[in-house]
């Protein structure tokens, strides 16, 4: 199948995958840039289509395919501020949700980096013992820009 094809056959997501950055925020977009934007496979804004199925879960915010060489690459992406520990726990319950979810989806099968981006300031760098943790937990955190 196709990154395209297993969203539209995911429960909750069907329909509501866009061209290039498209299900990105503005002010989250402004975060992320892409070298080969031609590479694009879509986006698709997790938070907003899972919100009425999984209301008050720790929601992933978005995932973005890419075509790298002949596999089709996930960018499973949050934005979310960095600006103390507090928001350290937030993205680990967000991560948690993410991998349980995940698990039950034709989507856990593509290689796939996760990735936290920072919506402002950080407050720390990669080597805060409890990034390392969440590296421990395939999380790499970007500070504040993501180039994919």
């Amino acid at each position: 199948m196709s990154f395209a094809a297993d969203v539209n056959a995911t429960a909750g997501l069907a329909g509501t995958l866009k061209a290039g950055l498209g299900a990105l925020r503005a002010v989250d977009r402004t975060h992320i840039s892409v070298q080969a934007p031609g590479s694009l496979l879509g986006s698709v804004d997790v938070d907003v289509a899972l919100e009425a199925t999984f209301p008050n879960a720790a929601r992933w915010d978005y995932v973005v395919g890419q075509q790298k060489g002949e596999y089709e690459h996930l960018h499973w992406i949050e934005v979310h501020p960095a600006e103390g520990t507090r928001n350290i726990t937030e993205v680990e319950a967000k991560l948690a949700w993410l991998a349980a979810w995940l698990r039950h989806t034709a989507l856990a099968a593509y290689r796939k980096q996760v990735v936290w981006v920072a919506s402002g300031r950080s407050a720390f760098n990669g080597r805060h013992p409890r990034i390392k943790g969440l590296a421990a937990k395939g999380l790499s955190f970007a500070g504040s820009h993501l180039t994919i």
